[in-house]
């Protein structure tokens, strides 16, 4: 629903976009709105490809297989590449905080035949719930794989289906992983600072140039935006985790 929802929105808002980018009020208008759009529409153009991945992967022969669903982290501060600015968040003491953080799930996918797969996923709610091997039929199509947890239901795929574990990061099965500090890297404050920051410019553009519109056209397309690139990396939201797990002590109960 969030994929769908985020990338109808959008399409949508592309379209409106280019439309206020003509109006005369707004000084090049047409080159301050084609160069915001351009990340939008290589979003709305990747996603269709995976979704056309999706559907040929949901169309495959099942196979019976164990999944393990492990948190994925930083290996050390100044890894190089998407967890980078995951290992440099600054304390709150002022300092900088190098433990281990998190920032999406990848499954472990066990077949008979002793092969592993290793699968980005997008986030479900019950994911956390997942701390020990569960049965799956797994369904592996157009480079990805759609994975059926028993007495759970469907994960659908944020990332090729790899035969080698991915590089960058380290794999915490989700058993252990909730008794680490501080697994997810994304906060909600995090979110409303990269917000603001974005909203800001358009903000004095907006209060300059009169032009309203253009300022809830560019709030709306953030938000999309944001809900889209999330479930593309598979990115777990702020605010999943039990209250206990974030302080690094296990949960009461399984």
């Amino acid at each position: 629903m969030v994929v769908i929802g985020s990338v109808v929105a959008l399409a949508a808002l592309i379209a409106l976009g280019y439309r206020l980018g003509t109006d005369p009020r707004v000084e090049h208008g047409e080159v301050v709105i084609l160069v915001a759009l351009a990340p939008g529409a290589l979003l709305v153009l990747s996603w269709l490809v995976r979704l056309v991945q999706w559907w040929g992967a949901a169309r495959a022969p099942a196979r019976r297989v164990m999944v393990t669903a492990h948190l994925a982290q930083s290996p050390q501060p100044g890894s190089a590449g998407r967890v980078t600015g995951a290992a440099h968040a600054v304390s709150a003491a002022g300092g900088i905080d190098t433990s281990p953080k998190g920032y999406a799930v990848w499954l472990t996918v066990s077949g008979r035949d002793g092969g592993v797969l290793h699968q980005r996923v997008v986030w479900e709610p019950w994911l956390r719930e997942l701390t020990r091997p569960r049965q799956a039929m797994v369904r592996h199509g157009s480079g990805v794989s759609v994975v059926d947890v028993a007495g759970y239901g469907r994960l659908w795929p944020a990332s090729f289906t790899l035969r080698r574990r991915p590089y960058g990061v380290r794999l915490i099965p989700f058993r252990k992983a909730r008794r680490l500090p501080k697994e997810n890297s994304l906060s909600h404050g995090r979110l409303a600072y990269l917000f603001l920051l974005l909203v800001v410019p358009c903000l004095g553009g907006a209060v300059a140039q009169g032009v309203w519109a253009l300022l809830g056209w560019w709030v709306a397309y953030l938000v999309a935006s944001m809900a889209a690139a999330g479930a593309w990396f598979g990115i777990i939201p702020p605010g999943v985790l039990p209250e206990a797990a974030r302080r690094g002590r296990a949960p009461a109960t399984s």
